[in-house]
Formats: C-alpha cells, sequence, structure tokens
C-alpha cells in the first residue's frame, strides 16, 4: 500500500466519524473505506492508541481527546477567539464560574473557546465538543436570533433526550425560543446534562448574530433565583465581545 494510500484512508475515516452522530463500528469503517475488517480494525486500533479516536463499550469509534486538542489548537487562530478572550476572561472572574463561546454549525453548537472559573467543581473542557442545540442555552440563543431556516430545521425534529429535563416537544421549544428573544437571554437547567446549569446571550457584529456566549456550573451554584443577574452579565459580554470584534471603541 503506497503511503498517499494510508494518509488517504486515516481522512477518510476522521471525516466520517465527525459526520457521524453515534460514531462508527470497525464493519461501518470498513464497508464505507471499500476494505477488509481486519484492515479497518488496525487502521481504528492505531489511531486509538495515538488518542486520536476513542471506543466506547458498545465498539463504536468516536473522535478522540488528542484529536479536539489539535482542533483547539486550529480554533485559537480565529478572529473571533482571540478578540473575545478578553471578555470571556471578565465574565468569568465577575461571577466565579466557567465561561464559554461558541459558534452554531447546522443543528449543532460547537465550542471554540473557554475560560475555567475558580470553583473546585467546575464543567470539563469543552473546547472543540459538540451538542444539540435545542438542549444548551448557547443553542437556543442562536437558534432565537439566528436564521428562520435554522431554528425550522431544529424544530422539524426530532428532539433528542439528552438529561431529566431535555424539552423534546417542538411547540414548547418554539414558545421558550420566543421567550428567549423578549427577555435577551436562555437558560438551560439540566437540560444537556442532569446538574449542569448555563446561561447564555448573543453575540451580534454589526448586526449580525456570530455566536454565544455562556456561563455555566452546578445547579447548586447556579439557581434559578441568580439567573436574572447572570443573564445581564452575560448579555453585557456578549455586547463587548460584538464592539471589540466590530472595533468599536469600548463605552
Amino acid at each position: 500500500m503506497r503511503a498517499t494510500d494510508g494518509v488517504d484512508r486515516v481522512v477518510t475515516v476522521l471525516e466520517l466519524l465527525a459526520e457521524s452522530g453515534e460514531g462508527l463500528r470497525v464493519a461501518d469503517v470498513a464497508t464505507e473505506l471499500g476494505v477488509h475488517k481486519a484492515t479497518a480494525s488496525r487502521l481504528l486500533a492505531t489511531l486509538g492508541a495515538r488518542g486520536l479516536l476513542d471506543r466506547d463499550q458498545t465498539g463504536r469509534y468516536r473522535l478522540g481527546p488528542a484529536f479536539l486538542r489539535f482542533a483547539a489548537v486550529a480554533l485559537t487562530g480565529l478572529e473571533m477567539v482571540s478578540q473575545a478572550r478578553p471578555d470571556l476572561e471578565t465574565l468569568s472572574a465577575r461571577t466565579g464560574e466557567t465561561v464559554n463561546l461558541a459558534i452554531l454549525d447546522g443543528t449543532e453548537v460547537v465550542y471554540v473557546d473557554q475560560v475555567t472559573g475558580d470553583h473546585a467543581i467546575v464543567a470539563g473542557n469543552w473546547v472543540g465538543r459538540r451538542s444539540p442545540a435545542h438542549c444548551s442555552s448557547s443553542g437556543k440563543v442562536m437558534l432565537a436570533f439566528g436564521h428562520e431556516a435554522a431554528r425550522e430545521r431544529v424544530l422539524r425534529g426530532p428532539l433528542e433526550r439528552r438529561a431529566g429535563h431535555t424539552v423534546t416537544d417542538p411547540d414548547r421549544l418554539r414558545a421558550l425560543l420566543d421567550e428567549v428573544r423578549r427577555r435577551g437571554y436562555a437558560r438551560s437547567a439540566s437540560e444537556l446534562e442532569d446538574g449542569l446549569h448555563t446561561v447564555a446571550a448573543p453575540v451580534f457584529v454589526a448586526g449580525d448574530l456570530v455566536g454565544a456566549v455562556s456561563v455555566s456550573g452546578p445547579s447548586f451554584r447556579l439557581p434559578a433565583r441568580d439567573v436574572p443577574q447572570l443573564g445581564r452579565l452575560t448579555i453585557d459580554a456578549g455586547v463587548a465581545i460584538g464592539r471589540r470584534m466590530a472595533g468599536e471603541t469600548a463605552r
């Protein structure tokens, strides 16, 4: 086998896994590559040994931590990440919680930067990870303020249940998105992960939605009574990021 064949296969596997929400088995990869299962198994095992892939208990492979670290390095070069970092750090300092910056990719949220809070119990590293837009505060913000086509695509469903309080009824989600537009921020309470509460606000540049900024932490530190204050702080951070990206002087 020529070296270029091996490179092509590796790239194809990574592309397949990036597009697969549930992961792929050895047989799936063998079929897609047009090779014997033993060949696909060796390739996946090699990538797994280098941390590029993870294999779960069902035998499915997914992108692993090393690949996400590479993605994180690439993401740091994005203008949005470099421009937003000072305001993410300010918001984290004001709240003491973990702050994330996210963008919308189709019907999924992609987290592109994170500033970790100073508590002993903090959210894990979400940079490079994806989540369904309907069950995260960042996703709901971007659906509420973004293009109607993206919103309707999500509302057509099905809406995957990810935690105990995930909203899976399209009519209820539509009503929640209307509420998000009225108050300017979104909340997710045990909708993406049980016990994880988040508050997010949009980031606009020259009137165009480019992303969302969020504060996240465990439910006992982000109770409902604190949500309005967190919402205001997050809105302020989103406005500051948008102004910085637009080259406006801070006010």
